[in-house]
């Protein structure tokens, strides 16, 4: 029986569909359009997904998935998990991992189909496997939905937002949203190669306007750090540590932009409709991880570096010792954004419309 078949009988007996993405939290949220065309296909459908422990307050009551299931990453919890999992009929398991130990996990589980890339070491035992490629201008979240392509759904983005949250999750906020017009500034990463200089910075945020309200926001350990910045313009705020996953993307619902880099708040900016500013330095937009939202842009050397890019995820330091893709850009290529306009539709906290079969232009 076609997949398409075993999927619609089974839908009278509530199937449940195991998606499995235990990734860091930007390749995370660029799942969420999966789960947006999962939902719309099938309403009566139980979806599950598998996330990695630390992302999943952002995820928790999303109207979108039925439950999480957190892995710690070890090889204890996985065992604990598989057990526990390989106690529920599935109707199809997607693996959206390419490495082995998930793909071990999608064979263990019983389930009608399979659906996984073909760089997963373990694809050909799969019902389905599906080519990855990183192909210039092609995004990530478009690489993901094409795990559907078996399903025969439709392979264009869901219309954003794709994250939503409560009232309550905005009430938290209104210290700081009543303060109009506000941007974001997020210019931390985990790879250093992917932070442009705080030097940049600085500058830029000397020639902002001193009308505009800035948030710094960060990982709490970086707070000290980033503090560096708040003086460099009269009304700038540190924020690091002191707001949740979901009051951080409720901020950037209701902010004017977003300056960051080649990072996970890229992506939550692109979940919640967010024009944004993405500065990258070792790593390229052809990567596929750039921002989605209408009226973003992206700020890179224009320098012809031939050791660019030196990595797809960004290093802890420069290989060659002098980190020109960094040091040669300008504050006036951040400048630029700020007279750009917000976004044409706000943010709404109610339940997604259904989506439609038009995708943003990538």
């Amino acid at each position: 029986m076609a997949i398409l078949g075993i999927l619609d009988s089974a839908m009278a007996q509530v199937a449940r569909i195991l998606v499995i993405q235990p990734a860091y939290l930007g390749d995370a949220v660029l799942t969420l359009p999966l789960f947006g065309r999962l939902r719309d296909a099938y309403p009566d459908a139980e979806l599950h997904w598998l996330v990695r422990a630390g992302v999943d307050s952002l995820f928790a009551e999303h109207p979108w998935v039925d439950r999480l299931w957190i892995w710690d990453k070890s090889w204890r919890g996985w065992w604990s998990l598989q057990k526990e999992l390989r106690s529920y009929r599935w109707e199809g398991i997607i693996v959206v991992h390419r490495f082995l130990r998930m793909g071990v996990l999608g064979l263990l589980l019983p389930a009608h189909w399979r659906i996984t890339y073909d760089k997963n070491p373990l694809s050909r035992l799969y019902t389905y496997r599906v080519p990855h490629r990183f192909h210039p201008n092609v995004h990530e979240s478009t690489r993901v939905l094409s795990l559907l392509e078996p399903l025969g759904l439709p392979l264009a983005l869901p219309p954003m937002p794709w994250i939503f949250f409560s009232t309550e999750v905005e009430n938290g906020l209104s210290p700081w949203i009543g303060r109009r017009p506000y941007f974001v500034l997020s210019p931390t990463s985990r790879w250093r190669t992917k932070e442009a200089p705080f030097s940049l910075w600085k500058a830029f945020l000397r020639a902002v306007p001193s009308e505009y309200t800035i948030y710094v926001t960060g990982l709490p350990s970086e707070y000290h750090r980033l503090q560096e910045l708040v003086g460099e313009h009269p009304n700038c705020y540190n924020l690091a540590g002191k707001l949740s996953l979901l009051q951080i993307a409720a901020l950037l619902a209701q902010a004017q932009r977003l300056f960051t880099v080649d990072s996970a708040l890229t992506h939550i900016a692109s979940a919640v409709g967010c024009p944004t500013t993405t500065v990258y330095c070792s790593t390229v937009p052809a990567f596929g991880f750039g921002p989605l939202s209408p009226g973003s842009e992206v700020v890179e050397t224009q320098e012809p570096l031939p050791c660019r890019p030196c990595g797809l995820h960004g290093k802890k330091s420069c290989p060659k010792g002098h980190f020109r893709c960094g040091y040669s850009l300008s504050e006036s290529q951040l400048l630029g954004s700020l007279s750009a306009a917000p976004p044409p539709t706000p943010h709404t906290a109610v339940s997604p419309p259904p989506p439609e079969d038009i995708a943003p232009s990538l």
